[in-house]
């Protein structure tokens, strides 16, 4: 009776350690399925951070790509019209010398130009710029306060804003 009274040591350790390692089991599964979630959370974060900067980069890449193009069409609208200048030149040539049948041509080749961006620099009496004007005469008139254009010798043009040729004047101002 002893011995069914009193137990085996042996079981006696098994069982209770039995249980605790089940429930040691248990902590460690839900500390690694913590664990886990977490990895695959800050993965997940990771991933997500990438993509945002990848879509950002390509988002300044078709802007940046976009503009080059504009600039490209730009500048070959502006080449365009540089190489017409002769013919406006020669069209002004014309009717300086007394040729009325090229005013109509000057005319359609300058609203056409002028649709697509062309300005035309050939105003006399406004402010001498520099930017917009070459002055190759000078007439000094100490009482005026600023230099203007006086007389256009040859037109200058802009494109969409940007001079391609300066216009060729005869200024009067302060010498």
């Amino acid at each position: 009776m002893d011995d069914q009274e009193s137990p085996n040591p042996d079981e006696q350790i098994d069982t209770p350690h039995e249980e605790s390692d089940l429930q040691i089991d248990e902590e460690i599964l839900t500390e690694s399925d913590d664990s886990e979630v977490i990895a695959l959370a800050e993965q997940n974060a990771a991933l997500l951070s990438d993509l945002q900067r990848i879509q950002a980069d390509f988002d300044n890449f078709r802007r940046q790509n976009a503009k080059r193009q504009a600039d490209l069409v730009e500048q070959a609208g502006s080449t365009l019209a540089e190489k017409l200048l002769p013919v406006l030149d020669a069209c002004d040539a014309g009717i300086q010398q007394g040729l009325e049948d090229v005013i109509p041509i000057r005319n359609t080749l300058i609203e056409t130009l002028q649709a697509e961006g062309l300005e035309v620099v050939a105003h006399p009496g406004v402010e001498f710029d520099p930017e917009r004007h070459e002055a190759i005469m000078h007439e000094a008139k100490d009482e005026l306060e600023t230099t203007t254009v006086d007389e256009i010798m040859r037109s200058g043009y802009l494109w969409k804003g940007r001079t391609i040729r300066p216009a060729m004047v005869r200024t009067i101002g302060p010498a």
